[in-house]
């Protein structure tokens, strides 16, 4: 039996999925020097990191010479000790992808980016992970092998697009449920413009939300079970 980790694998990927931008460590392609640059970002079902990037910027022409690199995200507290929240890296090795998923999962996420995703010397790039770097504060420190932190979402990534779908054409009262009741927002016109394993994304214009899964769904049964049992809990 494995030792229990004072922070876990879900907890790190979810920290991954919530935030909206990042750092993004490359190594110049001139000298090898560190640089860091900030990045818009986003996951895939499975959850690696998904940016969209200019080949006019330095970070894109660096991972053309060397696809190594890392994205560190941190959730800093209001006050006190910055230190003391939670931030996760994660390292590897970069792509450059088919837009198709990759896209509409970017643009779920950042809405804004629709204006110029289509421009030629833009393009999108994954992480394929090899391991994860999460800290939580003082004695919550993890390193984290790929395949734990990011398991295989075959069935999601297969059903994802037609059940977003099918939630914003049968299940709109729901829908505008989740986003009143469970995440604080103003009622009507919340659609779901995502679905992954641990959440779903909704938008309405420019605005989105992350709606957090209390367990992780991996299947199209468990899903679907999970998204009615929090429908019904938002009728009372």
């Amino acid at each position: 039996m494995s030792e229990r980790r004072s922070f876990t694998a879900g907890e790190a990927r979810n920290l991954l999925r919530r935030a909206r931008t990042g750092t993004l460590a490359t190594l110049n392609a001139d000298d090898g020097t560190p640089y860091a640059s900030l990045v818009n970002l986003a996951t895939d079902v499975r959850g690696c990191p998904l940016i969209l990037v200019s080949t006019l910027a330095w970070h894109t022409r660096n991972l053309q010479a060397d696809p190594r690199g890392s994205v560190m995200v941190a959730e800093v507290p209001e006050q006190g000790d910055a230190l003391t929240g939670p931030r996760v890296t994660v390292m590897g090795r970069f792509s450059k992808v088919d837009a198709g998923q990759a896209a509409r999962r970017y643009l779920a996420r950042h809405p804004a980016a629709e204006i110029y995703a289509g421009f030629g010397d833009f393009g999108f790039w994954r992480l394929e992970p090899e391991r994860a770097h999460a800290v939580a504060g003082f004695g919550r420190i993890e390193t984290i092998p790929a395949d734990e932190m990011f398991p295989s979402a075959d069935e999601m990534i297969a059903l994802e697009e037609g059940a977003v779908q099918h939630m914003n054409d049968d299940h709109d009262d729901a829908i505008q449920r989740f986003a009143e009741r469970l995440l604080g927002a103003t009622p009507g016109g919340w659609k779901i413009t995502a679905i992954d394993p641990d959440g779903a994304d909704l938008r309405r214009g420019e605005h989105v939300l992350r709606l957090p899964f209390e367990t992780p769904a991996y299947a199209g049964g468990s899903l679907r079970a999970l998204l009615a049992r929090m429908g019904e809990q938002t009728r009372s």
